[in-house]
Parts: C-alpha cells; structure tokens; sequence
C-alpha cells in the first residue's frame, strides 16, 4: 500500500499526490465521500483512447493501485524540465504567451477528436496543460473523465446515440475555447 503525503493539487471530486516511491508519476484519490468508480472509469477511457490521442493525454499505468486514501490512479507526473508542475493553458493565455507551437497543437488534437467520433465536452482553460521540455512545449489535455459525458437538461442525452449531435455540441465546446483565447476557431 502506497503513503500518500504531498499533496500536489486538487479539483472538485479528486485529490493529486506526489509518487512516495517514483518520481516521474503521481497518484490521484477520490476525496472522502466521492466514488472511487471514477477512478476505474477514467482508466478505462484512457485504455480505449491511449492510441489515438498519443502525447495529448497524460500516461496511466494499467491498474488502480492501494494506498493509505483509498484506491488510486497512477499517472505520469506533468512537470517542465525546470522540475515544477506544467502551467495551465488558461496562465498562457492570460500572459498572452501562446506559441503557434501550441496553437498548433490544440488544432491537431481537435481534428484527431472529429476525425475518429472522439467526443469530449469539457474545454476549458484549465483542462489542459503545457509541458516545457527540451525547449518544445506539449499540450496534454487532463480531463478524461468528460470523455461522452454531456449533463445538460436540454438534449436528454441524445448525443449518445446521434453522432451529429454530439459534433455539433462539442464544436460549440471547441469554438467557444477559440473564443476564450481571442483566436479564431478553425472548426
């Protein structure tokens, strides 16, 4: 069983640890009260989009693994070569710092998820990160979890079942994360 003690960060539903014993991954718990049926979820996803999606998406390892919170995630750990955790898209937008490398980036990994129905509903600024390394920078995006997962009362989760639904929802997503960038969306 791993000893989770530093604490990295933390969202809404899920706590991030620093590896006690690798220090190249970190470990994600469920927070007290919430489901660790997420946790196996998003592993899931991972295993089914690992393929298509590359080096945008963070790398997990293959199983859910015991620790002193509960059961955890293990995935790489997403730091710049100066060894402190990558920055959010949203710092690089806000410090009017997005190369065309990254620009370019986020337009492949949007094209890849309309090429192969791959449909997520979750951009936002701070579901994807920078990496710096080697002087090149790697966009991840770090939320799996929203992977077909559409909560509005509206569509009554049709957008399961009609691909052309869930597209034009998810270019909506898309062209307002453009719009929050001051960029023009090529989608």
């Amino acid at each position: 069983m791993l000893q989770l003690t530093d604490l990295i960060s933390w969202g809404a539903t899920r706590e991030c640890y620093h590896h006690p014993t690798d220090d190249s991954h970190c470990i994600k718990v469920m927070q007290k009260g919430k489901s660790a049926e997420t946790l196996q979820q998003e592993l899931n996803i991972y295993r089914k989009l690992k393929q298509k999606l590359g080096n945008f998406i963070c790398h997990y390892t293959p199983e859910l693994v015991s620790t002193n919170k509960g059961l955890g995630l293990e995935c790489e750990l997403i730091i710049d070569d100066n060894q402190q955790p990558s920055q959010p898209l949203l710092n690089y937008v806000q410090q009017q710092k997005l190369s065309a490398e990254i620009q370019t980036q986020l337009q492949t990994f949007f094209q890849i998820l309309l090429d192969n129905d791959i449909f997520f509903y979750d951009f936002n600024l701070m579901n994807f990160v920078v990496q710096e390394r080697s002087q090149h920078q790697r966009l991840i995006y770090i939320d799996l979890k929203s992977y077909r997962h559409y909560k509005p009362w509206t569509y009554l989760g049709l957008e399961r079942f009609f691909r052309p639904l869930a597209r034009h929802i998810m270019k909506r997503r898309i062209r307002s994360l453009y719009h929050k960038m001051n960029l023009s969306s090529p989608f």
